[in-house]
């Protein structure tokens, strides 16, 4: 869990002021061999750092160091605790200069810094329903060959675990009792659905981002396409599946309007879904919030064993994609990898 909030609030510093503090504290935990090393690895990859900043990634030299930071010097950055506030992808740099981060950050911050320490860190995403999700930063032990992750997050025993997990299902299944609803706020309400194959962020964006200045958009909006696969923890037969918006502009059950607008083309859905889409909305009634129960429930089961999704999971994807397209991002973008009509006749 992140920095705990005082009761004075935030201290807010300038981006200066913040990152000395971090130095000052760091400074007597600094280590000139793990220093040495971490110039030596970002002049070698050409990352500009200043020397604060290459202290405090240097004291960070394994991942439970990484997630110490995390829980004990972050504060969780709510960017959606109002309409007024403006969303942010800040880069590794940019949560140094501000103590902040919520879980993307955070986890492009533990990524970039296990990287440099070389433990070959691969990203892995917690997949809910009707929830925020999670983004795990999972490495494995050199030695015992064991899984271990970072995480940040404002909700207890969602962070990182030490490497003692067999594989990233185990690891994955260490969250699910405590992955409840940010809607309900209900610890009984579990929300977790599966979870997605590690990606290798390095392969896919290089190395630039980790110190970049710039807020990391291009990760955030497209790190999720077509090629990634995901799992369900219901189903032990391995058989993966796309992520559920991918699935859904594919199918065209998301279109974009004549306004350009993304809504649900609930035509363009399998016959059957089609008509549990009409009995849920009549059964639950306006997406105000709630969670189904009863009738609603079952509709909802039901629908998810024909899409991979639900009602009210297709209308808030809808909702999220506006955004995506307002940053100028294309469908084609997300739409890597996944098999053509013509692919499908084969």
């Amino acid at each position: 869990m992140s920095k705990p909030v005082s009761p004075a609030g935030i201290i807010h510093l300038s981006p200066a002021q913040r990152l000395e503090s971090f130095a000052v504290f760091y400074r007597p935990r600094s280590n000139s061999v793990q220093s040495g090393r971490i110039k030596a690895r970002c002049a070698e990859l050409g990352l500009p750092f200043t020397d604060n900043e290459l202290l405090v990634i240097g004291a960070l030299f394994h991942p439970n160091l990484v997630q110490e930071f995390l829980n004990t010097q972050i504060y969780y950055n709510n960017d959606h605790a109002s309409v007024d506030l403006e969303e942010t992808a800040m880069p590794p740099r940019r949560v140094l200069q501000t103590g902040l981060a919520h879980c993307f950050e955070g986890a492009m911050f533990a990524y970039a810094v296990d990287y440099l320490h070389g433990y070959d860190p691969r990203l892995v995403l917690i997949e809910a329903s009707q929830d925020s999700e999670h983004n795990l930063v999972v490495y494995r032990d050199p030695r015992s060959g064991l899984y271990g992750c970072n995480a940040h997050s404002a909700f207890p025993r969602l962070d990182g675990r030490i490497a003692e997990y067999s594989t990233i299902r185990e690891l994955v299944e260490s969250y699910a009792p405590h992955y409840y609803s940010d809607r309900t706020m209900d610890p009984n309400d579990l929300t977790i659905v599966g979870y997605s194959d590690p990606v290798d962020l390095i392969a896919r964006f290089g190395t630039a981002w980790i110190a970049s200045n710039e807020s990391l958009w291009d990760i955030y909006h497209t790190y999720i396409d077509g090629t990634w696969r995901f799992h369900y923890l219901s189903d032990d037969s391995g058989k993966p599946h796309v992520y559920p918006l991918i699935r859904a502009l594919k199918e065209n059950w998301i279109a974009v309007d004549a306004a350009g607008k993304p809504v649900v083309n609930a035509s363009n859905l399998p016959r059957a879904a089609q008509k549990l889409w009409d009995d849920f909305w009549r059964a639950f009634g306006a997406n105000d919030g709630r969670r189904p129960q009863g009738i609603a429930r079952q509709i909802e089961k039901e629908f998810f064993q024909m899409t991979g999704t639900t009602p009210i999971d297709l209308e808030d994807n809808a909702f999220d994609f506006q955004f995506f397209l307002a940053a100028g991002y294309r469908i084609e973008q997300l739409l890597v990898g996944m098999p053509t009509n013509a692919d499908k006749r084969g």
